[in-house]
């Protein structure tokens, strides 16, 4: 279009009619412009636009869920074994039952030991989590 305009300059110059031819140029140009993008768009197909359903988070947050009671119940585990064993009582194994509510709280249901002295461990794990705690001798 520069090319075209700067020969047109050329050839008028000086004369009235350099306005004029200038803005026939331009609508020639613009003529030509509009209808390619418009045979552009006539000829592209578009394809239908379908509803996009909105993915189901549930089954990821039951999975993180799961993940999270377990990793909290080894966690506790853990450190009521290390409470047990500092106390030097003979301990093989802790197993914590525990509920993550909807409100994000843990429910301590029981707690499960493997110990030749399930007394000492149940008053030692009662201390640490509450009298009202259930402790239970055997993991099964």
């Amino acid at each position: 279009m520069s090319v075209g305009l700067c020969l047109l300059k050329i050839l008028t110059e000086g004369t009235r009619l350099q306005k004029q031819a200038g803005f026939v140029f331009r609508m020639v140009f613009l003529l030509v412009f509009a209808s390619t993008v418009i045979n552009i768009f006539r000829n592209t197909e578009f394809q239908e636009i379908q509803k996009i359903e909105v993915a189901d988070y549930s089954y990821a947050k039951e999975i993180y869920r799961k993940e999270l009671a377990e990793k909290a119940a080894d966690n506790i585990s853990n450190i009521l074994y290390s409470q047990i064993e500092a106390e030097c009582i003979d301990i093989e194994k802790v197993e914590a039952d525990i509920n993550i509510s909807e409100n994000g709280s843990i429910d301590i249901n029981r707690i499960i030991i493997s110990s030749a002295d399930p007394e000492s461990a149940a008053d030692l794990i009662r201390k640490s989590l509450g009298q009202e705690t259930e402790v239970i001798n055997g993991i099964g």
